[in-house]
């Protein structure tokens, strides 16, 4: 079941939530997220300072309750979407999917093309991405990661 639009929020992550946000990372990430900043030559805390650095994160809220978090950027008429997690409790539910399209239709006027990147063991979050109209455009087979991108419902 796939939530109602105003069931979910978004407010600007406080810098206390960084790190939240990057424990989520690497508890629900680790088996791929620090081989990958290896492969491309960033530390953790390389890869910390351009989380905080660049784009915008944002924390996800669901019926008032904090669900997670997402980190996007805005290039060239591209919505970069860096991370989108959902705690554990919390995923499977349509709230991924649902921030999905809310973030298509807040962009479109400004995003020609949305754009994430999953590694290839991800096999739940490909999934949903390809339900939501994603298709493979690349993979990094260095780092096991497969791009993905879509017009978004302004293009």
């Amino acid at each position: 079941m796939i939530p109602m639009h105003d069931s979910i929020s978004f407010i600007d992550a406080a810098p206390d939530q960084y790190d939240q946000f990057m424990i989520m990372m690497k508890e629900e990430l680790d088996d791929y997220l620090e081989p990958s900043l290896e492969q491309v030559g960033l530390t953790w805390e390389e890869y910390g300072e351009v989380f905080r650095t660049v784009g915008d994160v944002c924390e996800i809220n669901f019926d008032g309750a904090a669900v997670g978090f997402y980190w996007i950027e805005l290039r060239a008429h591209v919505l970069h979407i860096h991370a989108l997690i959902l705690k554990p409790e919390f995923q499977n539910k349509g709230i991924g999917g649902a921030v999905l399209n809310i973030l298509d239709e807040n962009f479109r006027d400004r995003a020609k093309t949305m754009e994430l990147g999953v590694h290839e063991s991800n096999n739940g979050a490909r999934a949903l991405y390809e339900r939501r109209g994603f298709k493979a455009v690349r993979k990094l087979d260095d780092i096991g990661f497969i791009i993905m991108q879509k017009p978004t419902s302004g293009a």
